[in-house]
């Protein structure tokens, strides 16, 4: 495996790490791919923010970069950080490479309005393969496998004003000509090009600074009610001030969020939520509508106001809720999404005893006979009890059923994060494998889906667990049946009869011994089934 092909597989987390179901919504800004974190290093990286002043900038400028091929790219949407020390001699550079998320710093030296880095520095280093990046003069001459490299002498800035700017780089991508810094492999590979470059970089100063609560403030747990999800948050009130913490749980779940009461109406203007990776995050809101769009199917469609997010204050239980949508965007100034709540509602939370709503199925994918080996369901568990009050979702969990009342097991064979067998889902699923390089999870987290290896049944039910106040609580099993036109349709009866047997009917499963095998147990080797409709399948388990 090339170290290229390598570099592409270790990108695990990026802004939008979850490019996966439990996301559930489109993804809008450019990738800026991160590395996977580095272990303490002893190479000379330099992984901790260094002392002093911590300025954040806007990149501009030309880029190239490889994620499977070769790409020319601008940095435009991409954000900078720079460290000046106390004394005003040294200037560090995080991530110097705008495409390369390396989460490592490379140190600068200021002279006048001039600040020089040398090249050689190690940026980032492959613990697997013993081997690292350096910081280094790339110049392609015209395709991408003829190229000059150097990890000798520096690299310079001109601070002009609020700009910092590169100096001598420039590039051509329609011809591939390019001269600028790159990123380049150590020993035993010295000398060769990641394909990271960049040229013509300006980072252009963004005075922005992260909301402070004062001292004396005490939140109190609030729950943040959006859709069917939702989540805990801190909320402290400081007179008319009102301040939010835990908003972003994916990418900022520190930063904190500022509004202000006036009557019955409560404010959060556009505000700097933080940094992550390559991006500067932006706390606003939008109009939103949901609207047939030009792809022919119904979307949510947003619209740029001031940025400000207008709550409905209620006084009296100190619970306010909007119509808009709360974004955790990547720009202050236009819609770029990272993060979507549509019309929020916060109130105060209680943990206490409660009997979980109903769960339900919102989808049901038949894919068996396709030769995939599996169904893929899409649930529906409400956060919500019996009486409308919210759930924490750390104490919530579910179970699977199908044609008998046993809840069903799911076994590492299968799922491979399992490291035993389970019958029972935690609403936040989440394994430590699934921060490995690209890691897909057949459960997904917050019951978004499940990955079903299983056919020919005829009903499947699941139920929602919730121990919170000390108690544990059951919903009813929400069972669906399906129809016998061979598509697996999920349909409601509250008798749980009356339908006709599907093509998709669970019949009586043997082994080889002639022994039959009983429900909802994993056997290995030839397993024979014979349908209701009279066929014969034979699975290797």
């Amino acid at each position: 495996m090339s170290r290229r092909i390598l570099l592409y597989i270790l990108f695990t987390f990026s802004l939008f790490q979850l490019f996966s179901f439990s996301s559930a919504f489109a993804q809008q800004m450019r990738p800026s791919p991160a590395l996977a974190p580095m272990r303490a290093d002893a190479h000379g990286i330099i992984t901790e923010q260094p002392e002093g002043e911590l300025r954040h900038y806007n990149r501009s400028g030309g880029a190239t970069y490889a994620p499977i091929y070769f790409i020319a790219e601008q940095q435009d949407g991409i954000s900078a950080e720079v460290v000046f020390s106390p004394d005003g001699t040294k200037a560090y550079f995080k991530n110097i490479i705008s495409h390369a998320a390396t989460g490592s710093w490379v140190e600068g030296t200021v002279s006048g309005n001039t600040i020089s880095i040398a090249l050689g520095q190690t940026v980032y280093w492959f613990d697997n393969g013993n081997y690292g990046m350096q910081l280094a003069r790339v110049k392609v001459n015209g395709t991408i496998t003829d190229y000059t490299v150097t990890t000798q002498g520096k690299i310079t800035f001109t601070i002009d004003g609020d700009d910092l700017i590169l100096n001598n780089t420039s590039g051509d991508p329609d011809n591939n000509i390019f001269d600028g810094i790159g990123l380049v492999y150590t020993t035993p590979y010295a000398g060769e090009w990641s394909y990271y470059l960049d040229y013509g970089t300006v980072l252009t100063f963004k005075d922005v600074s992260v909301v402070t609560p004062p001292d004396d403030l005490q939140p109190v747990t609030y729950s943040m009610e959006y859709e069917n999800s939702g989540h805990l948050v801190g909320v402290g009130f400081d007179g008319d001030d009102v301040y939010v913490q835990g908003v972003s749980q994916s990418y900022i779940p520190r930063a904190w969020m500022k509004g202000r009461i006036d009557g019955d109406r409560l404010t959060f203007p556009l505000q700097f939520g933080g940094s992550l990776s390559t991006y500067l995050l932006y706390f606003c809101g939008a109009d939103e509508e949901y609207k047939l769009t030009d792809t022919g199917y119904y979307d949510w469609v947003y619209n740029w106001t001031d940025g400000s997010t207008t709550f409905d204050y209620d006084a009296a239980t100190q619970s306010f809720k909007t119509n808009q949508a709360l974004l955790v965007n990547n720009s202050d100034e236009a819609i770029d999404r990272a993060e979507k709540f549509h019309a929020p509602l916060f109130r105060p939370f209680v943990e206490q005893p409660a009997t979980p709503a109903d769960p339900s199925i919102s989808g049901f994918i038949d894919m068996y006979f396709e030769s995939t080996g599996f169904n893929i369901v899409m649930l529906n568990v409400p956060l919500k009890d019996t009486e409308g009050r919210f759930l924490d979702p750390s104490k919530v969990s579910y179970q699977l059923y199908f044609d008998d009342d046993e809840p069903f097991t799911l076994y590492p064979d299968e799922y491979r994060y399992l490291t035993e067998p389970v019958d029972e889902i935690p609403y936040l699923f989440t394994t430590a494998a699934m921060s490995e390089a690209f890691s897909r999870s057949n459960i997904y987290e917050k019951a978004y889906a499940i990955y079903l290896y299983e056919t020919g049944f005829d009903r499947f039910g699941v139920q929602t667990i919730y121990r919170g106040g000390g108690e544990e609580r059951r919903s009813n099993i929400s069972y669906h049946y399906f129809t016998g036109d061979g598509i697996a349709s999920p349909k409601s009866s509250p008798e749980g009869k009356d339908f006709n047997s599907p093509l998709l009917r669970k019949g009586e499963a043997y082994d080889l011994s002639g022994r039959k095998l009983p429900n909802n147990q994993k056997h290995k080797g030839l397993v024979i089934t014979r349908t209701a409709d009279g066929r014969v399948i034979k699975q290797v388990k």
